[in-house]
Formats: C-alpha cells, structure tokens, sequence
C-alpha cells in the first residue's frame, strides 16, 4: 500500500514542470521543522508522551515527497544533459 502511494505520488511530482518540482522540494523541505515543532508540541499540551513517536514519523512525510521531487529533477537532468 505504502509502495502505490510513492508510485502515484511520483507520477504526479513527474508530470510537472521543472520549476514546479523546486518549488515542491523547497515547501517541503520548509515544512519539515514546522511539523515536527507542531507534533512535538501538540504531544506536549496533551502530555502524550511515547505516542508523540508516530505523529513525528507522519510529520516527516514532507522529506519522502522532497526526496521523490529531487530524484525526478535529477533524473530529467540527467536525461537532458543539464539543459532542462
């Protein structure tokens, strides 16, 4: 399950424009120290204590699609020879 979603996910960062991937690297990428500030402190107002664990693993699903939009770039470059 886990394997379809990446695949679609890659599809959709693939079938945008050059500029767009960067763009969605960079938010992604931005957003990383938001979630993880926001879960850290959401377990600390509810005092969740370990289960704060599983919320940070789903707040860094930003870096999985960052690495998707990085890898696609670096695959048209690649392709391309650097003129993308």
């Amino acid at each position: 399950m886990i394997r379809n979603h990446v695949q679609h996910l890659h599809q959709l960062i693939d079938d945008r424009t050059l500029p767009v991937r960067g763009a969605i690297t960079v938010t992604a990428l931005l957003s990383l120290p938001l979630f993880g500030t926001g879960v850290r402190a959401l377990g600390s107002a509810l005092d969740l204590g370990q289960l704060v664990l599983p919320l940070l693993v789903l707040a860094h699903v930003p870096a999985a699609i960052a690495l998707i939009a990085i890898w696609s770039i670096g695959c048209d470059v690649c392709r391309t020879g650097g003129s993308a």
